[in-house]
């Protein structure tokens, strides 16, 4: 298994705002590119009555997804194998994707399996962030960086293909997560090309160029993106703060802050929302994330409850698989 390394930048942006360095990023992008290797789930296990239970994956880079019972938080399953998980989804049947960064794939899972049932294989590029568009069963993969150490790109895989399409933009050096729209957009976030200041796209559905977003917010250094169902959520890993927007066009309009009071880890990692939830891996302490946090949706400010998982070195991808 090849150990995830941390890579410290430092970001003009964060010392300008906050003092402080940029969140880590995966050095894995810096290495010898990898060939997609033969997975081996060897250790993987799960409780059998969890697959009647909705259910948390939260993705570790020492090479596992932890399962938990949700909201309950019961510790249920593993799933072992990975080189450097990093961000998770989850579709409205409940199968679950984990991008493999290291590996150059990102593997399918169906609710509460150990098994995975279809990969999806990178070409040229590392994965680090996916989504999968609920009309049309399409799945888009943010790749950090390419394998050549240059700018990253958005992978589309049309419904039931293994072989995507990936777009790129001039102004987007790396590509962190995205998410889909209500109608079939998908909107990426990352970094500048040749620098570390923040940067937002949008695919929209039918297109096939990428489009440079305008916030009216500045986000410091991004996280994960996500929709609710009205508005499009965006993460400050730098401020610890989640931002709402209405988008128009090419461009968002800030309609709501979401405090999440107790995260200092200062580190890249997703969010997902479930409902009246929000759940992020979070650290009590700078560039240490072992915990899974529950905060308020949309209202955000107070932790609600945690949950610690066993033995972790960095959590990074979360999301729930609702049970059917």
């Amino acid at each position: 298994m090849v150990l995830r390394i941390l890579l410290v930048i430092a970001a003009s942006a964060m010392v300008a705002g906050c003092g402080g360095a940029a969140p880590a990023i995966p050095a894995s992008a810096a290495g010898t590119p990898f060939a997609p290797r033969s997975f081996d789930p060897t250790g993987s296990w799960i409780d059998p009555s969890a697959v009647k239970q909705d259910l948390l994956y939260v993705s570790d880079a020492r090479g596992s997804v932890d399962i938990f019972s949700y909201p309950a938080g019961k510790p249920v399953g593993v799933l072992r194998g990975f080189r450097n998980p990093a961000g998770l989804c989850s579709d409205p049947k409940g199968d679950v994707y984990v991008v493999d960064s290291d590996a150059l794939d990102v593997l399918k899972y169906k609710h509460g399996s150990t098994k995975p049932i279809k990969t999806l294989l990178m070409f040229g590029y590392f994965p680090f962030g996916c989504a999968e568009d609920p009309n049309t069963g399409d799945v888009a993969v943010a790749n950090i960086i390419s394998q050549s150490n240059g700018p990253g790109g958005l992978s589309i895989f049309k419904a039931g293909e293994v072989i995507p399409r990936t777009y790129t933009d001039n102004t987007l050096g790396s590509f962190f997560f995205c998410g889909y729209d209500d109608h079939s957009n998908v909107f990426v976030d990352g970094t500048g090309t040749g620098s570390h200041h923040a940067k937002f796209a949008e695919l929209a559905g039918g297109s096939s160029t990428l489009t440079t977003i305008s916030l009216d917010k500045t986000i410091k250094y991004p996280g994960g993106v996500q929709w609710d169902g009205n508005y499009l959520t965006i993460q400050d890993t730098a401020t610890r703060m989640l931002y709402r927007f209405k988008m128009s066009g090419s461009s968002g309009k800030s309609v709501g802050t979401i405090r999440t009071d107790g995260d200092k880890s200062t580190l890249i990692h997703e969010f997902w929302i479930a409902g009246k939830t929000i759940v992020i891996p979070y650290g009590t302490q700078s560039r240490h994330v072992a915990k899974v946090g529950f905060w308020d949706y949309p209202g955000g400010g107070a932790l609600q409850s945690s949950l610690t998982v066993k033995k972790a070195a960095e959590l990074v991808g979360v999301t729930v698989s609702l049970a059917h």
